[in-house]
């Protein structure tokens, strides 16, 4: 392996690991949050699929705007909207954690529920500071989106149930190849390439001089990791195993998230622009899919 391969894979692991970190904080907590408006319980695989099509139309409609803001030169205005999104974001998923490592001590006396809030708060908004300001470094920025896609994904394996999380990175996936080659991701970067004006309001991709990794891709690869390391804990069948039935499956979901990632860049070389999930996460789910079923004939 090259020393740029090695380099292709860093941001990747970094963010699996913290995410994956984060959610072994969930398991124990003993916290369970399901965060869709249809519920399994009732629907099963029904409920799962229109819940997985509510936040990918979300998700198509978030770009959507990005792109529209853009084409009509109102980056500034974008640049705002993003900001106050990612501060709000940034203050809850900390918070968040943060309540759950205070509930496995079970400490939830008013002087540390207020603690965590402050804290929260503080490192929220300097984490916002750091990723939309100009005077932060290459490197800075690129931590901090390490750490956003490691908060956001862990955050969404931990709240959606397994349909809906399963079936929302398959569909993203296919849009993902759509708005790549022929969508908005598309449409906005050849704008930006086009006219020197036209700026993105902030670069959600963690870049290289060589190559880059979307924010989107390393959340939804997260996702993924800590959504199986929770159903680990979850299936019986691999409770029989103790830990290392509970935990191989999520490891081998993260190899081939990387794998498949490899695979990516690998292609990379031949095209200017690629999807980042459809590779990974098919090679995720099927590396999952196959723990699952050697487990099951053990």
């Amino acid at each position: 392996m090259t020393l740029t391969t090695k380099h292709m894979f860093r941001p990747i692991f970094i963010t699996l690991s913290i995410a994956i970190l984060l959610a072994t904080i969930g398991i124990v907590s003993g916290i369970t949050i399901e965060g869709t408006p249809f519920s399994e319980a009732e629907g099963g695989i029904f409920s799962g699929l229109l819940n997985a099509l509510f936040y990918t139309l979300f998700a198509i409609i978030g770009i959507t705007i990005v792109y529209i803001a853009i084409k009509y030169g109102k980056e500034k205005i974008l640049r705002i909207i993003l900001m106050m999104c990612f501060g709000f974001m940034g203050v809850f998923l900390i918070f968040f954690y943060s309540f759950l490592f205070l509930t496995i001590f079970g400490s939830y006396d008013l002087i540390y529920l207020i603690l965590i809030s402050i804290f929260s708060l503080f490192f929220g908004l300097y984490l916002t500071y750091i990723l939309f300001s100009e005077k932060s470094s290459l490197s800075k920025k690129n931590t901090v989106l390490l750490l956003y896609g490691a908060l956001i994904g862990a955050f969404l394996g931990i709240v959606l149930p397994t349909w809906t999380a399963f079936l929302f990175v398959g569909i993203l996936s296919i849009y993902d190849i759509i708005a790549v080659f022929r969508g908005p991701i598309k449409k906005i970067i050849e704008m930006t390439e086009e006219d020197e004006d036209t700026n993105l309001p902030v670069d959600m991709t963690y870049a290289t001089r060589n190559w880059e990794i979307g924010l989107g891709d390393l959340a939804f690869y997260s996702m993924l990791s800590t959504h199986t390391l929770l159903l680990g804990f979850q299936i019986d069948f691999l409770l029989d195993f103790g830990l290392i039935g509970a935990i191989i499956p999520c490891f081998a979901t993260t190899l081939g998230i990387i794998l498949g990632a490899f695979f990516t860049f690998q292609l990379l070389k031949k095209r200017e622009m690629l999807p980042g999930l459809p590779i990974s996460i098919g090679l995720g789910i099927l590396f999952y899919l196959i723990s699952l079923l050697i487990f099951w004939i053990l």
